[in-house]
């Protein structure tokens, strides 16, 4: 499985056609799945943290309205204070 960047990278190059890109598409052979922004933060030992919201035995059920609510303004909170990490690709 490519992702889609990397087929648009060796189209770029010349090394992969048209034809070969859209067969890979057709046959599934590219990631569809886009990531979302990823949020740091440095600690003083310049070490980088990701803050992460999780709700424990929550598979399978659907969220009420105070869930909902309190997962936006934990959202709010990130991104307020922490930092947008640029270059994802590692």
């Amino acid at each position: 499985m490519q992702k889609q960047s990397n087929i648009e990278a060796l189209k770029k190059k010349g090394v992969l056609s048209n034809a070969a890109a859209k067969s890979l598409e057709k046959s599934g052979g590219v990631s569809k799945r886009s990531s979302t922004p990823t949020y740091i933060f440095l600690t003083k030992d310049k070490k980088e943290v990701t803050p992460m919201l999780y709700m424990r035995g929550g598979k399978g059920t659907t969220p009420d309205e105070k869930q909902t609510k309190f997962v936006e303004e934990y959202n709010k909170l990130v991104t307020k204070y922490a930092t947008l990490k640029q270059n994802k690709e590692q």
